[in-house]
């Protein structure tokens, strides 16, 4: 391989490079408290690139970042990483609630949150008795008393109350949502002192959050981000007629970005399975059309990039070959060469990669120890690029040079060839 190509993904190259697909992702959190002052849960915010607040005016941009903040969580940090197995509160737009736009997490650990600006009639009603039968929390935000929202606050498990905005009627407020839904936990947003904590404790509330207990931190993760054809083309097929499953994979798979999103999204403990992966088709499986689907409608929504098309042949002629050489488990094989390309595009060490992906320990030693038949054929793969000659093993290869040159040209060949298809407008 040239090293005009290599140059391209080498692990020292700027992260942030015009034109590249590599992107940086911020979420905001701020903790919630119980009335021993013990973390019991956290507030997940929107932050706007290269700022700690959010500014958000539209119905388009709310919806915009809610589904980044979703996004951000789910494929690119990880619940884990965030909140540890607390419960994540995210605010959602009127759109989630109705059904018009996906919620693609599992209900094992969100809490969803109905802004005060959401409308509650008829048709709002109906989406949060669908979202509860569907296993959803809900929680109502800054309620201030206002009768058109007691609806749903009679069903809701949360309900938030500001202490500035609700002032000398603070109390009054709290009296109210105990009389409409005795069982709901009340939470207190910006209290700000030990003043407040204590009038807010003495009101009977349950749950406490302010900059008195935690002001917000911003979290920060790079991010490959996935093609909007791709998307495009995987919601086309996962809406219209049954594609078979090496459609969609093929498709997945031919973006890195959208690929690392689904496997850290399928072993996410937030989605809750308890399943080791091993391959890239075991997560979409996994996943399932319908929520893939979702995930995919949530990026194209959230904001997607075009890529750096040459990082991208690299990464997927790299998969391409590892497959070719260990045809009895290419699709483990496949899995341990995109994510050796991906961690190099992301200037990643593959330990850390790892372990925000939650992959098996098959994949695990392969790339990381060069273990078992997918990790001798990265090896190869590795020192074919580098030219070495020694096709990834001291002592006798494990390939002969030409083996591994014949299984990287024809996985270069379809690389080459799937980027073009991609990039082709219809």
């Amino acid at each position: 391989m040239s090293a005009r190509h290599r140059a391209a993904v080498r692990p020292d190259a700027p992260a942030h490079q015009p034109g590249t697909s590599v992107s940086t992702v911020r979420v905001g959190r701020q903790g919630i408290y119980d009335g021993e002052r013990r973390l019991v849960a956290y507030e997940l915010l929107f932050r706007a690139h290269g700022g700690t607040t959010a500014d958000l005016s539209s119905g388009a941009e709310q919806d915009h970042a809610t589904s980044q903040v979703i996004s951000a969580t789910f494929g690119d940090f990880g619940v884990e990483q965030i909140a540890g197995d607390k419960p994540l509160f995210i605010n959602l737009t009127r759109g989630f609630f109705t059904g018009e736009l996906p919620v693609p997490c599992s209900p094992h650990q969100v809490v969803l949150e109905l802004l005060e600006d959401v409308e509650v009639d008829e048709e709002l009603l109906a989406g949060l008795d669908r979202l509860h039968a569907q296993g959803y929390r809900v929680a109502v935000d800054d309620f201030d008393g206002e009768e058109s929202r007691l609806p749903a606050v009679e069903r809701a498990e949360y309900v938030k109350i500001d202490l500035a905005a609700s002032g000398e009627r603070f109390e009054d407020v709290v009296a109210l949502v105990r009389r409409h839904n005795p069982s709901a936990l009340v939470v207190v947003e910006r209290v700000e002192d030990d003043a407040e904590f204590e009038r807010c404790a003495a009101a009977g509330c349950d749950l406490f959050q302010g900059y008195g207990l935690q002001r917000p931190v911003t979290l920060e993760s790079v991010s490959l981000t996935p093609s909007q054809l791709v998307c495009l083309r995987l919601v086309r097929a996962l809406t219209g007629s049954d594609a078979p499953i090496g459609e969609i994979e093929q498709l997945v798979a031919s973006d890195p970005g959208l690929s690392l999103r689904v496997l850290r999204t399928v072993s996410s403990a937030g989605y809750g399975t308890q399943q080791e992966i091993s391959s890239l088709r075991q997560a979409i499986v996994l996943l399932g059309r319908r929520q893939l689907c979702s995930w995919v409608v949530l990026m194209l929504l959230g904001g997607v990039t075009s890529v750096d098309t040459e990082s991208l042949t690299t990464v997927l002629a790299r998969a391409a070959a590892c497959a070719r050489l260990v045809p009895a488990d290419s699709d483990l094989a496949y899995t341990v060469g995109l994510l050796s390309g991906v961690a190099t595009v992301l200037g990643m060490a593959e330990g850390d990669l790892v372990e925000t992906t939650g992959v098996a320990l098959s994949v695990r030693t392969a790339l990381l120890e060069g273990r078992g038949a997918a990790g001798r054929a990265l090896r190869a793969v590795l020192s074919y690029e580098d030219d070495d000659g020694t096709a990834g093993e001291q002592g006798r290869p494990a390939y002969e040079v030409y083996e591994v040159s014949r299984a990287y040209l024809a996985g270069l060949s379809t690389a080459m060839a799937t980027v073009e298809a991609v990039l082709e407008h219809d």
